[in-house]
């Protein structure tokens, strides 16, 4: 197994650089270390994470908070996030909390196991003050997924309201005049913004959203079905409707095929996310794609300070046959 001298000797560095390059010092010149790299690529080296740490006083460690749930968007996260980790030479630690003990247990306290370099955080948490205030205390570099530019650690921001507004021009393109949307939990969300875009999208057409049109959901499979069920209720149904994320869109979907509703026939549902599940459902999910790898990438370069600023990507929307 090759070891730190072997790179030294491969590249023709001092171990001293090599050691550098290994541990991400910012100073060491860009043709300095490709070589190193290169060398490091060539003998297939692994540096023992343990003698990092020891020798540099850091960990190596970027530690993601998520949410104790099971959906593709966060998997797929997490896995474009340990491979950009990985490439940096850290390690991708997921550290799990319960939104629920966070919103209703009064002394809840934030707690790691392990002590990380920089922490990245996802939504639903990106935007939750208490969460905010408690990864602000740890006084690690701190970078929010989808949370709101507010000048609190760095952003990974996303255009949700012009790509719901697209959306709304796409699903009045389609002939539908009463829509509804399955909209986040509540307005402090980054996520909100995907409903003021269906909202302003609609309105650029003449059409307003009504207030009964808008259910609240908490992003989880069974308050799809929920809303579905409310909005089919009203004295006139909707005949589109738009949900925060494609695990709503597929709760409604399931209960308008389990109650006898044709889709999109007598109910055009789309959602947000392009998760694989919307893929391989019948029908298929119309929705939006969101670039994870790039996000992710992005996200642990902000993390580990590789680069500054707001990072910002682009969506597109992704027409099935849902919508």
């Amino acid at each position: 197994m090759a070891n730190i001298k072997d790179v030294a000797e491969r590249s023709g560095i001092s171990i001293k650089t090599v050691s550098r390059v290994i541990n991400g010092a910012p100073s060491v010149r860009a043709n300095v270390r490709a070589r190193v790299e290169q060398a490091i690529r060539d003998l297939n080296y692994r540096p023992a994470l343990a003698a990092r740490q020891l020798a540099s006083g850091r960990s190596f460690i970027v530690a993601m908070i998520a949410p104790r749930l099971t959906f593709s968007y966060f998997a797929g996260l997490m896995v474009a996030s340990a491979s950009a980790c990985r490439a940096a030479g850290h390690h991708l630690v997921l550290e799990v909390v319960d939104a629920a003990e966070l919103s209703q247990q009064d002394q809840w306290q934030l707690q790691l196991s392990c002590e990380p370099d920089a922490v990245i955080v996802v939504p639903p948490f990106s935007d939750d003050p208490r969460m905010i205030e408690a990864l602000c205390g740890l006084g690690k570099p701190l970078v929010r997924i989808a949370g709101k530019n507010d000048g609190i650690g760095h952003s990974v921001e996303v255009h949700d309201h012009a790509i719901a507004r697209e959306m709304a021009a796409y699903l009045v393109g389609k002939g539908h005049t009463r829509l509804a949307m399955i909209a986040p939990p509540h307005s402090q969300m980054a996520a909100e913004e995907r409903l003021e875009g269906f909202r302003d999208g609609l309105a650029e057409h003449g059409i307003e959203l009504a207030a009964s049109c808008v259910v609240r959901g908490t992003m989880r499979f069974e308050s799809g079905v929920a809303a579905f069920k409310n909005l089919m209720a009203l004295p006139q149904r909707p005949t589109a409707i738009f949900a925060a994320n494609d695990v709503m869109a597929l709760g409604a979907m399931s209960t308008a095929l389990r109650l006898g509703f044709r889709v999109p026939q007598d109910i055009a549902i789309a959602g947000f996310d392009n998760a694989a599940e919307g893929q391989m459902c019948f029908p298929t999910l119309t929705s939006i794609h969101q670039p994870i790898e790039e996000i992710a990438t992005a996200a642990v370069n902000l993390a580990l300070g590789r680069s500054l600023g707001v990072a910002s990507f682009q969506h597109r929307l992704v027409i099935r046959e849902s919508a």
